[in-house]
């Protein structure tokens, strides 16, 4: 069974898909990591982020793996662990480099469907998995919330991570962040047409959650474990 869950930043993929999974009884597959790890990977090299060959070139060679971990998803990048680095507000801001670039979604999308293909029954997020990556997938999710409230998890998740940011000022970002997700030529933000609309804002993530599990449920059958 694969499971799909789009949206914008902030809407609460992430962690809804990961405790899905966990309720499933069933993997959890975070593609955004891939782009993640290009960037950081392309960081540390010192390029040249707008050079979208460079970024191909570092998706092509990187040595990723993606490990089922009980908190969570743990991310080697050529032999290192860079779980927590793949989600530093730098990387956060850059990462969209190389998600507009068609050449590196080309890597990253196969990349993708061959871990989907191992893993076999799945949980993914990003903003174009039941769109382009998955399109077949059993059941898909489009979250959203507003911008405020977006703005305010993203600032809060910072703070608990050391980076505090103000919410006006994740706003910013995140709104800039959308047009850009947006506008892309290739696997732009859009919901897939067979996708299950739902807006979480003030949501506690049990609620989501609940509502995740109850559409699985009357979609496949699939009870939680």
């Amino acid at each position: 069974m694969v499971i799909t869950i789009d949206g914008p930043a902030g809407a609460g993929k992430s962690t809804a898909a990961r405790r899905l999974a966990s309720a499933l009884g069933i993997a959890f597959l975070d593609t955004g990591a891939t782009y993640r790890a290009v960037t950081l990977r392309a960081m540390r090299a010192g390029d040249d982020l707008s050079d979208a060959g460079k970024l191909a070139e570092h998706a092509r060679r990187m040595d990723l793996e993606l490990i089922p971990r009980s908190g969570g998803l743990g991310v080697i990048l050529d032999g290192r662990d860079v779980s927590e680095e793949i989600r530093t507000e730098t990387v956060s801001r850059n990462a969209h480099h190389a998600a507009g670039s068609p050449e590196v979604r080309g890597v990253l999308v196969e990349l993708q469907r061959r871990i989907g293909r191992d893993l076999g029954n799945f949980v993914t997020e990003g903003r174009d998995q039941g769109t382009v990556v998955f399109p077949d997938a059993d059941v898909k999710f489009y979250l959203d919330a507003s911008p405020s409230e977006r703005a305010r998890r993203r600032s809060d998740e910072l703070t608990l991570r050391g980076e505090p940011a103000s919410p006006q000022t994740v706003l910013q970002a995140i709104l800039a962040r959308d047009e850009s997700d947006a506008a892309r030529s290739v696997g732009p933000l859009r919901p897939a047409d067979n996708a299950i609309h739902m807006d979480t804002t003030g949501n506690s993530i049990e609620d989501t959650l609940a509502e995740l599990l109850q559409h699985v449920r009357t979609r496949t059958g699939w009870e939680a474990v």
